[in-house]
């Protein structure tokens, strides 16, 4: 990047970073889940559809979560692009970077928030059937010798009035707390998530990923909560689902990091509307690998696709009823030292700006001794956060 420049952040900052996001026709936003960091990428330099094949300072983007192509979406079926415009927000200090702008105030400065239409939700489109295929997928997981847990997706669609604005989104998304926020823009499509999830962050050669899997509902007082958090954490089933990642991104890591650090007894996480069980793991990796490495390897755990990896994928792309896209596949940025971070696009949705269409996503481990009716429930759950996106978008929060 040719001009640099930094500042502490000043109270109206944010709100016009946010705007801008809806000016520029590809634009990414990433913020951390303890909200101390927040990333802003505006407009191409270049892109492409694999992270592989762009060299620049940072590199925004997703990739899809396996190789089937879904048609009229150039977004969902992976995008990444180098910015002509980078902008990091942390603690309190703005940094500015880019090719083509050398003012960064007078740049600021022309972007204020829009009026926007009243949003209304005209129609909601389910996946009736998705019980009855789960029953029968429990009956395969219960007759097979080698399948033996996969991650049933399950999807959503509203329809809205009008177009989504990104500036209100992001105000909405903050009420999900302990949540990394992004959304990726191209053209006439969003991708939003607000995921508990990250796959992995390289800084420096330390890495930092995590084992999230087996999930409860919050509790609406603090004594159900906790007694919820207890039943999660004393069940069998989960436990062993939540093994299952562990040993997984164990193996996948060991040969290319040394001191790799993976606690034997798992935490709980607890979001807006859930509970998981959580295993930090650590680390510093090989120097011949960077951050899109350690990404590809990892994607994906047994925590977004199943056991054994590619059974449980062949299994979803037979009896899914539509590509995930970028749903459940790694999202985030790169910089040129090879650091970055990826999350993982759960608690997420799809917005087609042209149709006004947004389509939500979920999904649930299932298992042998699996519930189909309760795993509905837990979709049900993972849908909230981006129901609640929508509710508070709607009635102007």
């Amino acid at each position: 990047m040719k001009y640099h420049f930094s500042r502490a952040l000043r109270d109206e900052d944010q709100t016009r970073l946010y705007c801008a996001l809806d000016y520029f026709d590809t634009t990414a936003y990433f913020a951390s889940a303890d909200s101390k960091k927040e990333l802003f990428g505006f407009g191409v330099l270049q892109q492409a559809m694999s992270p592989e094949n762009l060299t620049g300072d940072v590199v925004f983007g997703g990739c899809a979560f396996d190789d089937q192509l879904i048609v009229n979406t150039q977004l969902m079926n992976g995008m990444w692009f180098v910015p002509k415009i980078f902008v990091t927000v942390y603690d309190r200090y703005i940094k500015f970077e880019s090719n083509t702008v050398a003012n960064f105030e007078e740049w600021l400065a022309t972007f204020k928030k829009r009026e926007t239409a009243q949003i209304t939700i005209r129609g909601v489109t389910d996946e009736q059937d998705w019980l009855l295929r789960t029953e029968k997928l429990i009956d395969t997981l219960t007759t097979s010798d080698t399948l033996k847990k996969v991650v049933f997706g399950r999807q959503k669609q509203y329809q809205l009035s009008d177009a989504l604005d990104i500036s209100r989104l992001i105000t909405a998304l903050k009420t999900q707390k302990n949540a990394y926020r992004f959304i990726l823009k191209q053209h006439q499509e969003l991708f939003v998530s607000a995921t508990p999830e990250r796959l992995v962050k390289v800084m420096a050669g330390q890495l930092e990923t995590a084992a999230v899997a087996g999930t409860v509902r919050r509790g609406t007082t603090i004594s159900e909560d906790v007694a919820l958090g207890q039943s999660l954490f004393n069940s069998a089933k989960n436990r062993q689902e939540h093994q299952y990642v562990v040993d997984n991104i164990f193996q996948k890591l060991q040969m290319v990091t040394t001191d790799l650090i993976v606690p034997k007894t798992p935490k709980l996480l607890s979001n807006k509307q859930v509970q998981h069980l959580y295993t930090p793991i650590n680390g510093r990796i090989d120097p011949a690998y960077g951050v899109v490495d350690i990404m590809r390897r990892l994607h994906p755990t047994p925590a977004l696709g199943g056991v054994p990896q590619e059974e449980a994928q062949h299994y979803i792309r037979l009896h899914e009823k539509k590509p995930r896209g970028l749903f459940a596949a790694p999202i985030g940025y790169y910089t040129a030292n090879s650091s970055g971070e990826f999350i993982i696009g759960i608690r997420s949705m799809h917005v087609n700006q042209t149709t006004h269409l947004a389509t939500l996503f979920a999904g649930a481990g299932i298992v042998s001794d699996s519930n189909a009716e309760q795993e509905l429930q837990e979709t049900n759950l993972k849908f909230e956060p981006m129901r609640q996106l929508l509710r508070d978008y709607t009635n102007g929060k």
